[in-house]
């Protein structure tokens, strides 16, 4: 059984405050007489569900069409943060077996903005501090996905991307998990292919 967790991308969702909105433009109509329906489409690389490349917060950094496919395609496992969690930290972490090699998709609150299309920004989604992503490269992960548009705090700084791109680990943002029980799974993510793009827009899909 595959699930989809991505969002889907319409006019007027909701983005991240300083990157342009989404537009889609029909610029050919069927029912207008034209031969066929065309559209055309404009967004930032950070739309929706998307993975970010080490470029978008390191300078010379691989781009998206560098990634290695096989980093986001196999095993993963979804953990929950319930409750009054407010980052994913080192403490969040110690107990939850984290072996290397493993990608990880974190299932929290966001997830139900995400899934009831929400389109207001929230500043006090839940992310991956500091200390947090520090502990998940000492643990030797090579993916890590998140269910809201960033993996780090609102206002807080770069230090998480930094830490985790500047270890090649891939990342990925927007998923909707609001219907995916934590365990073990399946992960298929892969970007639209944008020579040397800081991130692009990725369909994603798990598998049970």
């Amino acid at each position: 059984m595959l699930i989809d967790i991505s969002m889907d991308i319409e006019d007027g969702m909701i983005h991240w405050p300083t990157d342009p909105g989404v537009s889609i433009r029909h610029f050919s109509n069927i029912k207008n007489g034209d031969g066929a329906n065309n559209s055309e489409i404009c967004f930032g690389t950070h739309t929706g569900t998307h993975i970010d490349a080490p470029r978008h917060f390191i300078d010379g950094g691989r781009g998206i069409d560098k990634i290695n496919p096989e980093i986001l395609i196999g095993r993963c496992r979804v953990i929950e943060a319930a409750g009054d969690i407010k980052f994913i930290s080192s403490d969040f972490l110690a107990d939850k077996d984290i072996k290397n090699g493993e990608r990880l998709l974190f299932k929290t609150k966001n997830s139900l903005w995400i899934n009831g299309k929400d389109k207001n920004f929230h500043e006090d989604y839940v992310c991956v501090n500091a200390d947090g992503a520090k502990f998940l490269v000492e643990k030797g992960v090579i993916l890590v996905g998140v269910d809201y548009l960033s993996v780090e705090g609102y206002h807080i700084g770069h230090e998480t991307h930094k830490t985790l791109l500047g270890a090649n680990i891939a990342v990925i943002e927007g998923l909707n998990l609001f219907e995916v029980s934590p365990g073990d799974y399946k992960l298929i993510a892969l970007p639209i292919k944008i020579k040397n793009s800081d991130g692009a827009p990725s369909r994603v899909l798990l598998e049970k």
